[in-house]
Parts: C-alpha cells; sequence; structure tokens
C-alpha cells in the first residue's frame, strides 16, 4: 500500500502532493497519508470527498495534531479534476 508523509507541510502543499500520488493509482487502490497540520487534514478530506475518493481515519499514536487518513480511490473518483 503506498504511502506518502506530508509532515512539516502547510498548505497548500498537502493537497498537491496528495493529488499527485492519487494519480498514480487505479480505482480500488488504497493511498495512506500521514501530516501533522490540522488545516490540511480537513483540505485532504474536503477534497477527495468532493472527487469521488473515500476517506477514512487509521488509528495514529503520536502527537494530538498527527493524523492518518486512508485515502481508496473509487470508480466513480475524478482525479483528473482534482
Amino acid at each position: 500500500m503506498p504511502r506518502v508523509d506530508v509532515r512539516g507541510e502547510i498548505c497548500p502543499r498537502p493537497a498537491l502532493i496528495v493529488r499527485q500520488a492519487l494519480s498514480d493509482l487505479d480505482p480500488g487502490e488504497t493511498l495512506v497519508v500521514r501530516g501533522d497540520y490540522p488545516p490540511a487534514e480537513e483540505n485532504l478530506r474536503r477534497m477527495c470527498t468532493t472527487h469521488g475518493i473515500d476517506v477514512t481515519t487509521a488509528e495514529t499514536a503520536g502527537e494530538s495534531d498527527e493524523f492518518e487518513l486512508e485515502l481508496q480511490v473509487t470508480e466513480m473518483a475524478s482525479l483528473s479534476e482534482a
């Protein structure tokens, strides 16, 4: 399962990095994203929901601002517009 670490990045870089990684995936594949900037988590969730990518929160142990998301590309995903 591919992973992307956007810790230390602030908006809009996390979304740009994740969008590029998602564009390389086929429907059914999952990308794990790890970050530490709360606005980036909100932005990534919104971007994925808008473009048909399922978002699941993974369990994380660490700093309270850290997050880990599992992003699954669906058949309905519109990555070209992401």
